[in-house]
């Protein structure tokens, strides 16, 4: 878990939570990427503007 009190959020791994299907919608801080993945999903620079971020998307 991490913490982000600024936001009001506390970030959980999906995976620790079995009763959830979880479903990718976007990769978060991809210009920070060592291993690309090429799934057609948005790659944000850093996070979606709706979030507080650029909004700015890097090819995939």
């Amino acid at each position: 878990m991490t913490n982000h009190p600024g936001m009001g959020l506390i970030d959980i791994a999906a995976a620790t939570i079995p009763s959830l299907a979880f479903v990718p919608h976007a990769h978060v801080n991809y210009a920070e990427t060592v291993l690309p993945i090429k799934d057609g999903l948005p790659k944000f620079r850093d996070i979606p503007s709706e979030a507080g971020g650029s909004g700015e998307q890097v090819l995939e």
